[in-house]
């Protein structure tokens, strides 16, 4: 029996490079949800994802968060359709690897004492820089424009938050970076995908939206490259 296709949300007609339906399924499954019971109490030296962070099943499951990003770069009302459509084939990548994400977020929090207010600061400053100082401590420096957790439009508020500065030692400034860049991922992974998509748009005469989001998908080398930061990023979350 055919498998009724699912209408694209999107003005622009996105390309299929999943797997088919029955293996698709299966690979969504090796991956944990939020009400995964492994998520309650993992181990130390348990990986964020069973069967290995380098399975194929993440890797399909990758390239179909990035595919959601690139388009989402071409068409800023993505998300949000996406979510008003329930949509089947991209809605579970984007909520597993979230998931992922918040789950390795969790687990640096257990070996850190990160005060509310702090946690409030590295959430709402995208860009994080530090300078070691005399005293042995690291100066943190916090910037950057708002943006929306939810479609990662940038916000405009009526009140610019003034950029903050953090005094922390070594290894809570490692813990409070690598928290960072696990909250900020997805944002700065979009801004990856804009990059590229700008670049090819730039590069022809109005390609169109369906085949700038065919170049990317066909760029390996930049997919590998977005993989294994990833898969960094994981791992050294996961080791902190």
């Amino acid at each position: 029996m055919e498998k009724k296709k699912t209408e694209r949300p999107s003005r622009a007609r996105l390309v299929k490079v999943e797997p088919p339906p029955k293996k698709r399924k299966k690979w969504l499954k090796e991956v944990p949800s939020d009400s995964d019971s492994s998520l309650d109490g993992p181990s130390e030296d348990q990986a964020p994802v069973r069967g290995g962070m380098n399975s194929r099943a993440m890797r399909e499951m990758f390239r179909s968060y990035i595919e959601m990003l690139v388009s989402t770069a071409l068409d800023p009302d993505m998300i949000q359709a996406l979510e008003d459509t329930d949509d089947e084939l991209y809605l579970p990548p984007m909520r597993k690897i979230d998931s992922l994400l918040n789950e390795q977020k969790r687990r640096l929090l257990r070996r850190v004492n990160m005060s509310g207010q702090h946690q409030e600061t590295l959430h709402m400053f995208p860009k994080m820089t530090a300078d070691p100082l005399d005293s042995g401590a690291v100066k943190v420096h916090l910037s950057g424009e708002c943006y929306s957790r939810k479609t990662l439009n940038r916000v405009k508020k009526s009140t610019t938050p003034k950029q903050q500065d953090l005094k922390l030692s070594t290894e809570t400034c490692r813990v409070y970076s690598l928290y960072h860049s696990l909250h900020h991922y997805k944002y700065h992974t979009f801004l990856d995908c804009k990059k590229e998509t700008d670049s090819i748009e730039q590069a022809a005469e109005d390609p169109g939206q369906e085949e700038v989001v065919q170049q990317c998908m066909a760029n390996q080398g930049w997919l590998e490259t977005l993989f294994n930061s990833f898969i960094d990023l994981l791992t050294l979350s996961t080791k902190a």
